[in-house]
């Protein structure tokens, strides 16, 4: 029999090892840890390029070395970040034509999703589709580019996911993971942001519509433009230059 003086922490095993209490603790900092340094890549934060200095996020993040480095690896896996041997790490710097080819696959693929959601859709989904888009327009109206950003990712998620296709919606997903740095840097560009706003109103229309062939066809160019308007940031006298 076990002694109360022998028994277990709560959050460690008989056997002496880290308890489920103990290990969800461990994971829920993993977590929030790896989402708070993807978010500072998406906003540029880190910016594109930069090293990435692990004692400084540490106490920036309030977290030990193990948590950040689990998170690097996670990020390095998305794509985002550039494990350097022996050197520590660094955000990615991908070419303007790796970002062409990234953003002209995504453009594929969200003009298949969106043909196929105005086709079959129903009105119902459509019509909270468009209380989303209703909203986002509120965070333009008040120039609240993190909310704006968050719901027009979603937006994009929501059409994917209407396409009913698990094949289509993996794809996406991990070329979105490596896309939301260049989607947020591209709407600091005051002029791109209200292009943006007025492309994503003629989608809503033409899917209200069921106007299929439009809709697959603006979405796509809107896609591309996107890609392009970081590009242009990047260069000297841009948004990011």
């Amino acid at each position: 029999m076990t002694s109360a003086g022998d028994a277990p922490n709560a959050g460690q095993g008989l056997n002496g090892s880290a308890g489920p209490g103990r290990r969800a603790r461990r994971h829920g900092i993993h977590s929030d840890t790896c989402d708070r340094i993807r978010q500072m890549i998406v906003q540029g934060t880190l910016g594109s390029g930069e090293r990435i200095n692990e004692k400084e996020l540490c106490e920036a993040l309030g977290v030990s070395r193990t948590p950040i480095r689990e998170a690097l690896k996670v990020l390095a896996a998305e794509g985002l970040v550039e494990l350097l041997p022996n050197r520590g790490s660094k955000v990615t710097s991908p070419t303007n034509q790796e970002i062409r080819n990234l953003f002209s696959v995504i453009a594929a693929l969200e003009r298949l999703a969106v043909e196929t959601v105005t086709q079959h859709a129903s009105d119902t989904q459509l019509a909270e589709l468009r209380a989303m888009h209703e909203e986002m327009l509120i965070h333009f109206a008040r120039s609240d580019r993190a909310r704006y950003f968050a719901l027009n990712h979603r937006i994009h998620e929501t059409i994917i996911a209407l396409a009913d296709n698990a094949e289509l919606s993996r794809t996406h997903a991990d070329l979105m993971t490596r896309a939301r740095r260049p989607r947020f840097i591209a709407i600091t560009s005051n002029a791109r942001w209200q292009e943006s706003v007025k492309e994503h109103e003629l989608v809503m229309s033409a899917m209200e519509l069921r106007d299929t062939r439009y809709v697959g066809e603006i979405l796509f160019r809107h896609v591309l433009k996107t890609g392009e308007a970081y590009i242009a940031s990047l260069s000297p006298g841009g948004v990011g230059g």
